[in-house]
């Protein structure tokens, strides 16, 4: 059941991931998007913007970031394309300026969003690759910062979880405090959004880790976080094994997988030699 639930969840994201721009008007686009062509997609809404017709259409914008976003995860899987396009190692940083340009575009008209969410959704969880990245290699400050320029495309409660948690270890507690509070309000209202509560899993585990790791141990403050996320993860192996832990420190235990996030994921080595530096302030294209 639980393999069922996670491929379910995994094809709906897949499915949404080619479906093209909900509500828009440009065929061309839409049918390189839906075929999969994704460069020829970039390609041609490249062109597009460079023309004074184009050159303000949010529904342009919106296919360029998701294209460039689809390119990205190509990269991931085949890291030759970098070498063929080597500008691609930028596409994930395209991919979010193009989103917040569409966003700012129809920010009045409210056209495209917020029917074409799904598709912001997909880039911010793209982005999550990154976030593991900077957390493996303990650069805490760096995966927040990026956190919240992908935030700037797409948010929920539990991408607010994961910066809460992240902010709490580099001891912003303003933030912390808040963000914590408010999803765990949340959850014992039994609201979480599906698709990416796969990130406060990781969560948990992050924060459970930290609280053990204090001087002395919080180790009250330990469990009751794991009695939520058990409210909310009844059947997760990651928070069964963390409840272990926390009530015997000295028990030997594999450490599971996040299973869900194992299920959308895919294990990649993330390049940061050069796409994650450049810069861009969304503010720059008023």
């Amino acid at each position: 059941m639980k393999k069922l639930l996670v491929f379910i969840v995994l094809t709906c994201i897949i499915l949404s991931g080619f479906a093209q721009v909900v509500g828009g008007v440009h065929s061309k686009l839409a049918k390189y998007y839906k075929n999969q062509q994704w460069e020829d997609c970039a390609f041609k809404a490249d062109r597009m913007i460079l023309k004074p017709k184009y050159e303000k259409d949010a529904e342009v914008y919106l296919y360029l970031a998701a294209s460039y976003n689809k390119i990205f995860l190509m990269c991931l899987e085949d890291t030759t394309l970098l070498y063929k396009v080597p500008d691609y190692v930028n596409a994930y940083v395209y991919a979010l300026k193009y989103s917040q340009k569409s966003l700012k575009l129809d920010k009045k008209a409210k056209k495209y969003f917020p029917k074409n969410d799904f598709l912001l959704e997909e880039i911010a969880i793209s982005g999550i690759h990154y976030i593991d990245h900077y957390i493996s290699i303990n650069k805490i400050p760096k995966a927040v910062s990026y956190l919240r320029k992908i935030q700037r495309t797409y948010t929920d409660e539990n991408l607010n979880f994961m910066l809460g948690v992240l902010s709490a270890k580099i001891n912003d507690n303003q933030t912390a405090n808040q963000l914590i509070k408010e999803y765990f309000s949340i959850i014992r209202e039994n609201k979480t959004v599906k698709n990416t509560d796969f990130i406060a899993i990781d969560a948990f585990d992050i924060f459970v880790n930290h609280l053990i790791s204090q001087e002395p141990p919080l180790i009250d403050s330990a469990k009751n976080v794991i009695t939520l996320a058990k409210k909310t993860f009844p059947n997760d192996e990651l928070i069964a094994y963390l409840e272990k832990v926390v009530s015997d420190p000295e028990i030997k235990l594999s450490k599971p997988e996040n299973a869900k996030k194992t299920g959308i994921l895919k294990h990649v080595k993330i390049n940061t030699s050069s796409g994650d530096e450049e810069d861009y302030d969304e503010d720059k294209d008023e």
